[in-house]
């Protein structure tokens, strides 16, 4: 990006262009249609989640004051203001999936330019703060969904992006998602919509053996009610890992794990990747919610240590965070 800047000696406006391009490039097919079906607020809400996706650092906060919009980025280790710019146009498109119109896109402070934090701003014109229903996922979509479920860092924003799927991606007329709490107790986490004369279905989610929440539905009506069926069929188990996923990332602490189901995994976990006996060990204590501190307190290690122990776990197995690599070790091992 430096060279190109310095090559063509670029204005500003090709620098958002080229940014505009990205989020064209890397919110295309399942992930433009997810993103699609969240209320805009959500999206703006959540700005960090969806950063800690690709980047390691970094932290977002945001604001929406109506139409204007405004966003610090503090911490990243990247300090380039070429970056900066190529950041604004791809922000100003991603909001621009939400069906509305942006103008006024605004990079005011600058840390390459001697400022604490990096601020963006924006004006969004929407018609309203409403998903947008699309196309009805199909099995070739299940990978990606499931994939996008394992994000949300809490079960309330998990909750609120799947009861959003449901209603307006899948066209169910009423969702409720119960999850277990602490106590052992099913508590409400989302809910939409009004029981009518349709199908309805209810799905215990469980992950290892252990209930940890339940679904219900009333399925749509029409010809596309059995493939809705079979999708929701092959997506259900994922459901009950998002919901673990999102438990042991806030770092509570899980419900007893089931020692037959956990050994079974680890040992599936090492056939796959050729594990090291470290590595096994630093794998069943992140399985169980650990944190790297209270890991490397168990192991009495430093960590840094475990961090690099981690990391190589993350490599081996193909994905780029903690939620992924939760999501596959119960999920598919």
């Amino acid at each position: 990006m430096n060279a190109i800047s310095q090559q063509l000696q670029a204005d500003d406006s090709l620098l958002i262009d080229i940014g505009r391009f990205d989020a064209d490039r890397e919110l295309s097919g399942v992930h433009r249609w997810y993103l699609r079906l969240m209320r805009p607020s959500f999206a703006i809400r959540h700005i960090n989640m969806y950063w800690r996706r690709s980047h390691d650092t970094g932290t977002w906060r945001s604001t929406q004051n109506g139409p204007d919009i405004s966003a610090e980025l503090r911490d990243w280790v990247v300090v380039n203001r070429t970056l900066c710019i190529t950041m604004l146009g791809y922000l100003g498109r991603t909001l621009e999936l939400f069906g509305g119109r942006v103008t006024q896109l605004e990079h005011p402070e600058c840390r390459a330019l001697g400022h604490p934090v990096c601020v963006f701003r924006t004006h969004l014109d929407l018609p309203a703060d409403e998903p947008r229903s699309g196309r009805r996922p199909t099995r070739a979509d299940v990978p990606a969904v499931a994939r996008e479920l394992t994000q949300y860092p809490d079960r309330e924003a998990l909750a609120e992006a799947l009861v959003s799927l449901l209603r307006f991606q899948f066209g169910c007329g009423w969702v409720e998602l119960w999850a277990t709490g602490t106590n052992g107790q099913m508590q409400l986490l989302g809910v939409s919509g009004e029981r009518g004369t349709g199908e309805q279905r209810r799905f215990a989610l469980e992950v290892g053996g252990r209930a940890v929440g339940r679904l219900e539905v009333e399925l749509p009506h029409g010809p596309g009610q059995g493939s809705v069926d079979d999708v929701l069929n092959e997506l259900v188990p994922w459901f009950s890992v998002a919901l673990e996923v999102a438990r042991t990332s806030r770092t509570e602490q899980p419900p007893a794990i089931e020692e037959s189901e956990l050994t079974r995994k680890l040992r599936r976990a090492k056939e796959t990747a050729q594990l090291t006996p470290r590595q096994l060990e630093v794998l069943e204590l992140v399985a169980r919610g650990k944190t790297n501190k209270e890991i490397a307190s168990v192991l009495g290690r430093s960590e840094g240590t475990v961090e690099v122990h981690v990391t190589n776990l993350l490599r081996k197995y193909g994905v780029t965070n903690r939620a992924g690599l939760l999501a596959l070790f119960w999920g598919e091992l």
